[in-house]
């Protein structure tokens, strides 16, 4: 099939899904607080211009005949990338209804460099698996497909880049050398690298659930900040008892989280004093790359006897576990009640983190608190994301899209342009080199396209955490804060404290033998469903030995022993590579 064809088929495709119902309508977007509607228009938005083409059959033939081989057409090294243009079509999530795709500074920029257009078809993210899911499924795929697609199930459609890289992929080749978790976790079953790395691996998500202490309460009740959960205990019950917040009410709420595990507001790191942690796949590795199943860790009972306790006393909200994201996200928009939240950054939660002032900053992070014997433990995200970019079997000239994946790959202002938005708006460069983040106005907004907020601006002006060009965790070395930052980077100087002290869950990656991950898949749905209520009834209503030794027995009927084995098993697998 012939780009073109493919570009309209994909459209088509898309258009005809959703005039169906089959596919899930869009929902909102969590950076830019937005919402999109899904419609046909949005799914071939980068479509657009197709009928102008078809009415040209002259213009469509010569520019298939430049697809059509790559001898002499593509350069291994230097600007443009072809010596004649080309087009490719890449399918990316939908980041922002204010501004689409191609009208973005990177893409323009790129474009008049390498020789090479992108037509961007933008898919909103709530029917993002659905619809690629379509292409795969009908083979009318495009070049290539910029997001999260499941290398695992569709990697004979995908391109094996291992020919490509030393030639057409120098950068890309370097980054590598530099880490001990890729290529590994890009392997597909096969043997072959299908996939590249995308979106944002930023050092401040090495650790995403922290827990957020009130240190105004601290200063006025006199209380030092805990490092040990007996002490933290103390510190929520003069909480609770001394009306921290001076209304003459019993209204504070010492300590309140949302889930189990999960992104941002889980206490999946709570269990660390105890020597275990929680996490999406319920292990952790020792140093040896043992595999830990926590739930059967005596460390995991005595975390939940610890919360039992909390909850008696009245300690812990009495909503976790049932309320709603919006729920969570608004719990201190009614004033001045939370002596302790756990979330991705203090000011989260419908809290005021302050008024700016660095001496009057409201929540600030708990130091990783320390067990009985001493112990302190966290559990570090995986650097890469697991979202990916690949070129499919359509592409008729890889070879050149391998090279613009290189080039937006080559440095930090790449990866600035393309993740953040453009130079001198959201960042510019300091005459020693270094980069600095620009801390955006009311005004600067304005004159930027009247954002409401910088994250409106990042999704509108760039492709955001879906952007092709990796954001590198060794970028963050040559970024520095706008002196204008109202306050310290207290997330940054927790990770510092806390990263000598963490472990690893599994590896990102897929295993070689695809049943090992389709059974991890089917034993852990079960798993995590009764997981997720054994926690919370042991935290509300108690648990005992008889109850843990229930506990155990039920992990057995749950074939978690199978489970823990094939952990190890893919384990064992990926670092053998």
């Amino acid at each position: 099939m012939k780009r073109k064809d493919i570009a309209k088929a994909v459209a088509l495709l898309l258009s005809a899904a959703m005039l169906a119902g089959s596919l899930t309508g869009c929902g909102s977007n969590a950076d830019s607080g937005t919402s999109s509607a899904e419609s046909a228009s949005d799914a071939g938005s980068a479509s657009e211009g197709t009928d102008k083409e078809d009415a040209s059959t002259q213009e469509s033939a010569a520019e298939d005949d430049t697809q059509e081989g790559s001898d002499g057409m593509v350069n291994a090294e230097g600007l443009p990338i072809v010596n004649e243009p080309v087009t490719f079509t890449i399918a990316v999530p939908q980041t922002s209804e204010l501004k689409a795709a191609a009208e973005r500074e990177c893409v323009k920029r790129t474009e008049e460099e390498t020789g090479i257009h992108i037509e961007w078809v933008e898919i909103p993210k709530s029917g993002w698996s659905e619809k690629i899911n379509i292409l795969f499924s009908t083979d009318s795929l495009p070049d290539a497909i910029c997001g999260g697609v499941d290398v695992s199930k569709y990697y004979e459609q995908l391109l094996a880049w291992d020919d490509y890289m030393e030639t057409y992929a120098p950068n890309v080749n370097a980054f590598f050398d530099t880490r001990d978790d890729y290529p590994n976790s890009l392997i597909a079953p096969d043997g072959k690298i299908r996939c590249m790395p995308i979106g944002d691996e930023s050092y401040s998500n090495s650790i995403d659930s922290l827990c957020w202490i009130n240190r105004d309460w601290l200063k006025k009740l006199n209380l030092e900040m805990p490092q040990t959960p007996e002490e933290l205990k103390e510190v929520l019950i003069a909480f609770r008892d001394q009306d921290p917040n001076g209304n003459g009410q019993k209204d504070e709420i010492p300590f309140t989280f949302m889930n189990v595990w999960g992104w941002g507001n889980a206490i999946e790191d709570f269990f660390g004093p105890w020597g275990v942690v929680e996490n999406s796949g319920h292990v952790f590795l020792k140093d040896d790359n043992t595999v830990v199943f926590s739930p059967e860790e005596k460390g995991y009972y005595e975390c939940l006897v610890y919360l039992n306790d909390l909850y008696n006393e009245g300690l812990i909200d009495k909503d976790v576990f049932t309320m709603s994201q919006e729920q969570y996200d608004a719990k201190g928009s009614t004033g001045d009640i939370i002596g302790m939240h756990i979330n991705y950054s203090g000011g989260n939660c419908g809290v005021d983190n302050g008024d700016g002032s660095s001496d009057t900053d409201r929540y600030v992070p708990l130091p990783l608190l320390k067990g009985p014997d001493g112990t302190q433990m966290t559990c570090q995200n995986n650097a890469y994301p697991g979202d990916n970019f690949v070129i499919t079997t359509a592409c008729e000239n890889p070879e050149a899209l391998v090279r613009w994946y290189d080039y937006i790959n080559s440095s930090v202002e790449e990866a600035l342009l393309w993740g953040r938005g453009a130079e001198d708006v959201r960042w510019k460069k300091l005459e020693d080199g270094t980069y600095q983040w620009i801390l955006m106005s009311g005004e600067d907004l304005t004159a930027a396209g009247g954002y409401t907020n910088a994250g409106e601006y990042r999704n509108a002006e760039s492709f955001s955490g879906s952007t092709p060009s990796l954001w590198r965790q060794s970028y963050e070395t040559v970024m520095v804060n706008d002196p204008a930052t109202p306050v310290p980077n207290y997330r940054k100087d927790a990770l510092d404290e806390m990263l000598p002290k963490a472990v690893f869950g599994l590896p990102s990656g897929m295993s070689s033998d695809p049943s090992n991950e389709e059974r991890r898949v089917i034993l852990r749905t079960d798993i995590d469903t009764y997981l997720k209520k054994f926690v919370a009834d042991s935290i509300i209503n108690g648990i005992d030995e008889g109850k843990w030794e229930a506990h155990l027995k039920t992990l057995v009927d749950l074939k978690c022993d199978e489970y823990k084995q094939l952990c190890q098993d893919y384990v064992d697998d990926y670092f053998s590579r």
